[in-house]
């Protein structure tokens, strides 16, 4: 199995994590041509990146693939009267 991939060739993602360092965060990919019959099989690639280009890859996903980011919640209604008494 060879440890990267070539610009050609098709790569189908099978798993992920993410490690966050504060301003900078590691994408760990695991990615596969075919099968996977061991664990030789499954190529895995490690992206560091900024807070920027998180959002802006999030960003771009959630656009390709027609759906919306999760909204946001409000907090709690106790927190946000206590907010309001201390301003």
């Amino acid at each position: 199995m060879v440890n990267a991939w070539k610009d050609d060739e098709v790569r189908v993602l099978v798993g992920w994590t993410a490690q966050d360092y504060g301003a900078s965060m590691i994408l760990r990919l695991e990615t596969v041509t075919n099968l996977p019959e061991s664990e030789d099989d499954v190529l895995v690639s490690r992206m560091v990146m900024n807070q920027d280009q998180a959002v802006q890859l999030g960003n771009m996903l959630y656009e390709m693939s027609g759906r919306l980011p999760p909204k946001q919640r409000k907090a709690p209604l106790l927190d946000r009267v206590r907010r309001r008494k201390s301003d």
